[in-house]
């Protein structure tokens, strides 16, 4: 069985493209609540205010913002995949604010909710296998990362990112 979850790092695709980039590096992650006026915050805010009361509430307490979201998947490691090519950012896992993030993921119709720790980490890498990625990853097409590994950060400000943690997409060739 080929591990594809990792333990020590965190990844954010930038399913946008890389256009993002320069104002990611010069201001870091934010949740998307962090731009009230946007149209895309008040469509969405139903949506992340729902999850948060689901999955952040019963650990973190009320409502903080929408979170920032990661994955331990290292796509890197499944060709053919939609993320298999895309500009990531990789974050040690140390850089997060154990106190402020909870790794999720649903399996048999069972969700999982604990904080981050590192062995909650290895508990999903030693379930999520390359196949079980494979078949779960975009089941559900409005949240691709709805049933796979997922970790939401609910940070007081924006997530910091190093130039050096930017894994930038292959050309193709």
């Amino acid at each position: 069985m080929r591990t594809v979850c990792r333990t020590d790092t965190l990844y954010h695709y930038l399913l946008g493209g890389d256009e993002a980039l320069p104002g990611i590096l010069s201001r870091g992650l934010l949740p998307l609540s962090a731009f009230p006026d946007s149209e895309r915050w008040q469509k969405a805010e139903p949506l992340y205010r729902d999850l948060y009361a689901q999955w952040a509430e019963p650990l973190l307490g009320p409502f903080r913002n929408s979170g920032v979201y990661f994955t331990p998947i290292d796509f890197r490691q499944l060709p053919g995949s939609y993320l298999y090519n895309r500009t990531r950012i990789a974050i040690p896992v140390a850089e997060f604010p154990a106190e402020r993030a909870l790794l999720t993921y649903e399996l048999e119709g069972r969700r999982t909710i604990v904080p981050l720790t590192s062995e909650a980490l290895e508990q999903a890498a030693a379930i999520w296998s390359a196949d079980l990625v494979k078949a779960w990853f975009a089941r559900n097409p409005r949240m691709s990362f709805y049933y796979v590994p997922q970790v939401a950060v609910f940070p007081e400000g924006p997530v910091a990112v190093q130039p050096s943690w930017v894994e930038r997409a292959e050309a193709k060739g």
